[in-house]
């Protein structure tokens, strides 16, 4: 997919989804706004309907009734404008459960033009209650006077939300799914995306690399067919010579994509033994020096290790060291400078391949021992490889019970180092794991 399709995608589907998440919010305002407004009704239907009770039981003026005469006998009840309070908080409480109210609340009776509270329920409310919305005029009863029946709910926006609780829970639940699949989708996308085209560099990579020695072999093939070379001895073990090389450099290639797929798998077995560290490294410099040559570089050795036995298999160790320098020898784009060192850390011994190639930026260095993952090099084109070698050295130094550290500054160079344990039964208690990334 291309990139202007990819982003005209995610631009579509992203407004889609602010949209829904929009819409929801819409909706849910409305709900509570309209949870609101029903809870308004109620406490205003029951206000009025202690109103109405009040207006109906005006002339009871019995001790226990609603209104009692101010020379009444009986004065335990509380009054205020000759109103009995104790009957008033019985008749609020049953007009209040009709429709559906509890506590806690307020009520009182007050002057909304004198903001002056007659009467309040509850000390330590009166100016709350002054500012309530939740009030019916009592002008029916007390006609001289301005005076209200008023509610407070302190409570009255949790109950609101309340009644919708399990609702907007539910809903706010699904909206961050909802959100966290798009990110996963387009996070993995991405990811597939980045994936395959490394795969497709893999194999740009590794076509090139197998057409190479393979048409040098076929030319080199075709000039021994000649008369004129088979005359000449010279010759003859020059083109024999070339082939010889083209074919150990095809069989090396091979291996390493035999090791991929052997590393992916699982399927093989370390073969473990006692091992001089420092002879095999003497052992990989000696062979390699011929590649130095080439390219007039210098391999420094620091051998500084005290104990320098391992117990490993010998021909993957070989094969991470020779990965190692090939690395410090391909990133360096001038004659290459390299340091191999080896020192003891605590019940471990270090080896250290140090270069002063182009180094690795703080960026790249987080995916350098990821498959198939190769650090762009700007101008420098001739580095050639499978992005398999820095995947095939951690995995096998894990699998060891060993692990690899990288220091690096772009521009400056860059040192790997391995740590392998000293004690031989560490080595075997520790399976091969899994590093696809």
């Amino acid at each position: 997919m291309k990139k202007t399709t990819f982003l005209i995608i995610v631009s579509i589907t992203g407004f889609a989804l602010a949209g829904i998440i929009f819409i929801q919010f819409f909706w849910i305002r409305n709900a509570i706004l309209l949870q609101e407004e029903q809870f308004d009704n109620r406490v205003r239907l029951a206000l009025k309907g202690t109103v109405n009770q009040m207006y109906e039981n005006k002339s009871d003026t019995c001790n226990d009734g609603l209104f009692c005469s101010r020379n009444c006998s009986h004065q335990n009840n509380l009054q205020i404008n000759g109103l009995n309070i104790e009957a008033l908080k019985r008749l609020i409480r049953s007009e209040f459960s009709e429709v559906g109210l509890g506590g806690p609340y307020i009520y009182g009776i007050f002057s909304p033009d004198a903001k002056k509270a007659e009467f309040v329920s509850k000390a330590g409310f009166e100016k709350m209650l002054l500012q309530t919305e939740h009030i019916v005029s009592l002008s029916c009863i007390y006609k001289n006077n301005q005076m209200v029946l008023g509610a407070y709910f302190p409570d009255e926006r949790n109950r609101a939300l309340g009644s919708i609780f399990w609702w907007l829970l539910i809903c706010f639940i699904l909206l961050i799914v909802l959100v966290l699949g798009f990110i996963f989708n387009i996070y993995s996308f991405l990811r597939q995306k980045k994936i395959s085209e490394m795969k497709s560099d893999f194999v740009n990579n590794i076509t090139h690399e197998f057409k190479t020695p393979i048409a040098t072999i076929s030319l080199a093939s075709e000039m021994l067919l000649k008369p004129s070379i088979l005359a000449s001895e010279a010759k003859l073990l020059k083109y024999a010579g070339i082939i010889y090389d083209e074919n150990n450099r095809l069989k090396n290639q091979v291996e390493h994509v035999l090791q991929l797929a052997q590393l992916d798998r699982g399927i093989y077995s370390l073969n473990y033994d006692s091992m001089d560290i420092h002879r095999l490294i003497n052992k990989v410099v000696v062979s390699y020096q011929l590649i130095m040559k080439e390219r007039e570089g210098t391999i420094k050795l620091q051998l500084n290790a005290t104990n320098h036995t391992v117990y490993a298999d010998i021909i993957h160790i070989e094969n991470v060291i020779t990965n190692l320098l090939d690395n410090a020898n391909k990133y360096s784009p001038s004659a290459p400078e390299i340091t191999l060192c080896t020192f003891n850390r605590n019940d471990h011994i270090v080896l250290a391949v140090d270069d002063k190639g182009i180094g690795i930026s703080a960026k790249n260095q987080k995916y350098i021992f990821r498959k198939l993952y190769r650090v762009h090099t700007g101008n420098l084109h001739n580095v050639k490889g499978f992005g398999l070698g820095l995947y095939y050295v951690k995995r096998l130094i894990e699998a060891h019970n060993g692990n690899v550290t990288l220091h690096s500054e772009l521009g400056k160079g860059s040192r790997f180092e391995i740590s392998l344990p000293l004690d031989y039964l560490s080595n075997l208690t520790k399976p091969l794991k899994n590093h696809e990334s």
